[in-house]
């Protein structure tokens, strides 16, 4: 079933998941530790941000590995047709070893018990099992330390005489990585070599020896061996309190936004949401944002969180509840409607919060904030579905990427276009396409709406070009009818040029007719179900928006958050592991 609500697929917020950007971090890890592979960890559902989308951008980037906590990811990423090698690592006793054996899944084994079942099932599945052998070097938490591991070590290499288990790899993990100079870090390198050291006396054939998270893959290249295994940090997050994305050369890939379901005004001293933890201070308006602690928006936000509505941030006002929260807008909030986006965080390219900044807000770390989000909200993956480079194996920027929105009615589509002046300016072209009654001058009002421009705005077809000014000293907004324009000496007639560096300019029916025009341009074709007429009697059976930016003008622009796609990843595993 999709997200949202039984039967609808309706949900008023999304995550938006960048998969170039994916791809442009896994690179970016792969450049920090050029002498290893890179093992994707894709565990908790990818971090949040969806297992498979994540999977195959970080292959198509040159991740050689894949690594999930838990079998079930494992087993997805098999069915899903992932050939390369796949390790899980958290399991109890009577996990479905064999089946995991049969699918070629690699297994570490980390204490005696394992061992003992993992043999069985390698019994039972009639092949041997590829094995990870896990030594605590320090950490103190999973693997065994150095003395039973050697036992262990004894046993998986017995075992891999009687053909039962293969000894690929001997792993452990850093409890200090993040603090590159503690002295910690070096005392587990040190315990870690020695393992290395007993494991090749034994006789051990090692495929890889791994040790790196993001952390060390970042900044201890005397951790890397032969593999890396960047978590965190391929989602675009720093693993360091002292050095940002940014600084790194990383791009957070999720966008968490919703639209606000109501804005009301509201007089000084009003206490707002569950026990009047706020109050107003002035006259002032105030918008509910639809998702809460039951879509993983954290508790702890209450009064503190960071969220950002046109253009301005504003702090949660009063207690966060199940399904809603309260932002005091301000007076100046009276020029907004239901249906503004409010984003919570996301790459911070426009004074939007990071997940970094609501983590600093709740006092926990970022992970914990992408890995939370619920699976009743849609995720949405964006960006070039062969994640384009150049020669030199670098990811291309400006690569256009289609957006579908689905618009059940005139009101969606009319909302649709009020986001969309929110991203446009002036000297901007938006050219609409679709056939008779798809919707084209139902988007053109919204955008007219959202650009506070003089109306009404009706159909342009008796009036090839008509100028709406604005209202609020922007953009005026030139609509075009260019149905019955057939050459470009009737398009440059209309000295559409002269006006498009001051104006916004839409042109219904442009498609092949006005490109000549720009080469920067936003191109929207509005598609209604084969078989519907334009009968006004008939119930309106909806229609699909596609959006396309191209020109330099709509490279990094974020059209996946004006509307909810229509092709989703379907219900998010829940996020289960902690492991870094």
């Amino acid at each position: 079933m999709p997200p949202g609500d039984a039967g609808s697929g309706y949900y008023p917020a999304r995550v938006i998941v960048d998969l170039d950007a994916i791809r442009a971090n896994v690179r970016r890890l792969a450049q920090a530790a050029p002498s290893a592979a890179v093992m994707a960890v894709v565990k908790a559902d990818g971090y949040g941000h969806g297992l498979l989308p994540v999977a195959g951008a970080a292959l198509e980037a040159g991740a050689g590995w894949l690594g999930t906590a838990q079998l079930d990811g494992a087993f997805a990423l098999r069915a899903a047709g992932h050939e390369v090698p796949v390790l899980a690592w958290m399991y109890a006793p009577g996990a479905p070893f064999a089946a995991a054996i049969g699918a070629r899944i690699d297994l570490s084994v980390p204490a005696p018990w394992a061992m003992t079942e993992v043999i069985d099932a390698a019994r039972e599945a009639g092949r041997p099992a590829r094995v990870h052998l896990k030594v605590d070097t320090g950490l103190g938490r999973g693997g065994s330390f150095l003395e039973p591991w050697t036992e262990l070590l004894h046993a998986a290499l017995a075992a891999e005489q009687r053909g039962e288990v293969q000894v690929v790899g001997v792993w452990s993990h850093l409890a200090r990585a993040d603090e590159p100079g503690h002295p910690g870090v070096h005392a587990q390198i040190e315990v870690f070599d020695e393992a290395l050291r007993r494991a090749d006396a034994a006789g051990a054939r090692l495929e890889v020896r791994h040790l790196a998270n993001s952390a060390a893959t970042l900044a201890l290249p005397e951790a890397h061996y032969d593999l890396v295994r960047p978590g965190l940090s391929i989602y675009g997050l720093s693993p360091f309190t002292h050095r940002s994305a940014t600084e790194l050369g990383l791009r957070p890939a999720m966008r968490l936004e919703a639209d606000l379901a109501l804005v009301k005004a509201a007089p000084a001293g009003q206490g707002v949401s569950y026990g009047h933890t706020y109050t107003t201070t002035r006259d002032t308006v105030l918008g509910v944002v639809p998702i809460g602690y039951g879509d993983g928006v954290p508790r702890h936000g209450s009064n503190v969180a960071p969220v950002q509505v046109a253009g301005r941030r504003h702090t949660i006002a009063g207690r966060v509840c199940m399904d809603q929260f309260v932002l005091d807008l301000g007076p100046e909030g009276a020029r907004l409607a239901a249906g503004e986006r409010a984003v919570l965080f996301g790459a911070g390219d426009h004074n939007e919060p990071t997940a970094r900044d609501w983590a600093d807000a709740v006092g926990t770390i970022d992970y914990e904030i992408v890995t939370r989000i619920g699976s009743r909200i849609p995720r949405i993956h964006v960006g070039s579905p062969d994640g384009a480079t150049d020669p030199g194996g670098n990811a291309v920027s400006g690569v256009p990427a289609t957006v579908e929105v689905a618009l059940p009615d005139q009101e969606a589509t009319e909302a649709l276009g009020r986001r969309l002046a929110g991203l446009l300016r002036a000297g901007d072209l938006v050219v609409l396409t679709g056939d008779l009654g798809a919707g084209k001058t139902t988007l053109t009002r919204g955008i007219g709406a959202g650009l506070e421009v003089r109306g009404p705005i009706a159909s342009p077809t008796f009036i090839i070009a008509r100028v709406h000014p604005s209202l609020i000293g922007g953009p005026d907004l030139v609509h075009v009818d260019a149905y019955r324009l057939e050459s470009l000496d009737e398009v440059d007639a209309l000295d559409l040029d002269t006006s498009l560096a001051d104006s916004v300019t839409v042109v219904e029916w442009g498609e092949g007719v006005v490109e000549s025009l720009s080469e920067d341009r936003l191109e929207v074709s509005l598609d209604r179900p084969r078989g519907t007429g334009i009968d006004p009697g008939a119930p309106d059976p909806g229609r699909v928006a596609r959006l396309r930016g191209t020109g330099a003008r709509w490279d990094g622009i974020d059209l996946a958050g004006t509307g909810v796609a229509v092709e989703r990843v379907g219900e998010q595993a829940a996020a289960s592991d902690d492991v870094r």
